[in-house]
């Protein structure tokens, strides 16, 4: 099982990326799958709060659109 957000960095659509949660084990899987529908939104929101870390970071290294 896989729960991922992915969003483009800029308008060009030259920087995408995704981040996610993905299940390696049978019990792994069974653990996500087993999650509430608010416990689901909680790990999406805990996802797209790491995607804003992230862009946060690597914003400055964008390179100016041609």
């Amino acid at each position: 099982m896989e729960i991922s957000r992915e969003r483009f960095l800029d308008e060009s659509r030259l920087y995408h990326l995704t981040i996610g949660l993905r299940s390696r084990t049978t019990a792994a899987h069974s653990l996500l799958t087993a999650l509430t529908p608010d416990e689901r939104e909680q790990v999406n929101a805990a996802i797209v709060n790491a995607l804003d870390q992230i862009e946060n970071i690597v914003r400055s290294h964008l390179l100016p659109p041609k």
